[in-house]
Parts: C-alpha cells; structure tokens; sequence
C-alpha cells in the first residue's frame, strides 16, 4: 500500500511539474507576441501566440487569452489568413483523448475555406481543411492499453516470476499494441 502510494505521490509530482513548465512557458510565448505587438510586427505577434495556445493546458489563462489576441488579429483583413491558420494549427496540436477549441477549430477551417476559396468553390476548401489525417483516438489508446498491458505483464515477470498468466499478458498487450498501431 506504501509503495503504491509513494508511486502514486510521484507520478502526481511529475505531472504538476510539466503542468507548471507548460503554463510558464505559455505565458512567456503570450508575453513576446504582445512585445511583437508593440514592435509593429504582427506576423511575428501571431507566431508567438499560436505557441502560446499550443502550451495548453486544461484551465491555464493563456490559452484562452492566445485564442482572444488571434481572433484579434483574425478581423484585419492583412492578418487574417495567418491568423486563422495560427489558431488552426494551434486547436489541431492540442488534440489528445479529446479535441479542445473545437469551436475555434470549426470557424478557423470555416474562415480559411473562405479566405482561400478564389475560383474555386468553397466546399472543396472546406471539405480539404475538414480532413484529419492524424491516427483515430480510438486505435492510438488501444495502442497505449497494449503497451500498458505489456509492461504490466513484463513488471510480474520481473518482480515476480514467470508464469502463464504474465505470459499472457506479455502476449496480448504486444498483440493489442500491434492492432491499434497497424488500425491508427
């Protein structure tokens, strides 16, 4: 019970301590885009900014405040085009189990289709920006369940000793592993 206790202290550790790094360095990259700002380079600004949305975090101040200062940027019609791509770019890094800005998502794909369109009809533009060529959530956890399962499967091996239910586990985490990254 300790030992899982003490493992549970430092994993919980860890995870505030890259927590703390991110949102430090989102409010450094928030802090040069407005120093950009000042310098009259915008271009420059939307670069910082679009960092510092990626820095996300759930709940950090500076990502909403990035997202605020692009959407800024967005309604200058010299900007837009960088700055709508900057908060797609930005909402697209931080997808993990979920999808976070999913509504800035959908406006930024909806703004480029017509910022791009030209002579060519919007809907192509739009379906194209719709299209998420990254691997599906659902294989790439069936994917980390596998590996879990086979570290787990590897732990009593080592720390116990073989047997037929740790080989199996060894077994069936690698096939998972296998499935969810050949179906990603």
């Amino acid at each position: 019970m300790k030992r899982a206790l003490a493992i549970g202290a430092i994993a919980l550790a860890v995870m505030g301590v890259i927590g703390l790094r991110a949102v430090l360095a989102g409010r450094s990259a928030l802090a040069d885009g407005d120093d950009w700002m000042l310098r009259g380079k915008p271009a420059e600004a939307i670069r910082s900014y679009e960092a510092a949305a990626r820095w996300y975090v759930p709940l950090a101040p500076h990502v909403d405040a990035a997202y605020t200062k692009l959407r800024a940027l967005a309604g200058k019609p010299d900007q837009a085009l960088l700055a709508w791509r900057a908060i797609r770019s930005a909402a697209r890094a931080t997808r993990s189990l979920w999808q976070p800005h999913v509504a800035d998502l959908a406006e930024a794909d909806a703004q480029i289709a017509k910022l791009e369109a030209g002579a060519t009809p919007e809907p192509w533009f739009a379906g194209r920006l719709a299209e998420d060529p990254r691997p599906s959530i659902a294989m790439a956890a069936l994917a980390g369940l596998g590996i879990l399962l086979w570290l787990c499967g590897a732990a009593v091996v080592v720390f116990r000793r073989w047997s037929m239910p740790a080989g199996g586990m060894l077994v069936l985490g690698v096939a998972v592993w296998l499935v969810g990254l050949y179906n990603a």
